[in-house]
């Protein structure tokens, strides 16, 4: 479930990777720009149809996905698998979206990452919310506890 702990990570300046797969199996991978719990069993994710397109389509196809969050300062990560619907994202979602952006921008910054190099990787042109219904969260942090199942729905 994502409990207030992990609601609050989603929520805060960490890297959004978006992983899906086509028809046919294979692996694409675009960033989300935003991200915050819908409730217990649900989240949203802000996605750029225009620099992803892959990415959206495939969840429009199938809506598999796995969504990978990780902190930049200390790479603490956590992977969330489950179902995914996309729709065009509101003017609150967008919004949302922009305040993460500056977040970001800021928090990587303060690692010596220069504005001009982080731009490319955030922007919510044609913006999509992408809404996942958890199935599974996984912690991803490098050691001895990557790759464990923390919580998922059918357990």
């Amino acid at each position: 479930m994502l409990d207030h702990e992990l609601a609050a990570f989603i929520e805060s300046p960490v890297m959004q990777i978006i992983g899906t797969a086509d028809a046919d199996r294979r692996p694409e991978v675009g960033r989300g720009v935003g991200a915050w719990p819908l409730d217990g069993r649900r989240m949203a994710i802000v996605v750029s149809a225009w620099q992803w397109p892959g990415t959206v389509a495939n969840l429009q196809d199938n809506g598999m996905i796995a969504a990978t969050f990780s902190r930049p300062s200390d790479y603490v990560t956590y992977q969330i698998k489950g179902r995914a619907e996309v729709r065009e994202a509101a003017a609150d979602e967008i919004e949302r979206s922009e305040r993460y952006m500056v977040a970001m921008v800021s928090a990587l910054m303060r690692l010596g990452i220069a504005p001009d190099i982080i731009a490319p990787w955030l922007t919510h042109r044609e913006a999509r919310l992408v809404t996942v219904d958890v199935a599974s969260v996984f912690v991803q942090t490098p050691g001895a506890k990557a790759g464990s199942k923390l919580w998922s729905a059918t357990t």
